[in-house]
């Protein structure tokens, strides 16, 4: 059974051509910044982003749609968990590999 959530949620999901995390957008696009993602501060917006971003899916854009906690950070939304921060930045160790290498992401 899924983990009721609590507080603003973004939408996170993977990118089927190339794998990469991506996050919903309130413009109804996926962007590898999550700084971009549609922060639904209530059941019915997260509700409604869900609904939106489920539409991507169906057509095979992306796969494993979820609502993942979130934070209001300095340039937008962020993670709140570091499983979902590593996910989309890559590995911690060497900051030359992995998304973080490339800049802001592609």
């Amino acid at each position: 059974m899924a983990k009721k959530l609590k507080g603003p949620q973004i939408i996170l999901a993977n990118r089927l051509d190339d794998g990469r995390a991506v996050f919903f957008t309130r413009e109804k696009t996926w962007s590898c910044r999550a700084v971009d993602a549609w922060l639904a501060a209530d059941e019915q917006e997260q509700q409604a982003a869900l609904i939106a971003a489920q539409q991507d899916e169906v057509t095979n854009k992306v796969i494993g749609i979820e609502l993942i906690s979130a934070a209001e950070g300095p340039d937008g939304p962020r993670p709140a968990h570091q499983k979902h921060v590593i996910q989309n930045d890559g590995p911690t160790i060497r900051l030359d590999l992995g998304y973080q290498a490339e800049g802001a992401g592609a």
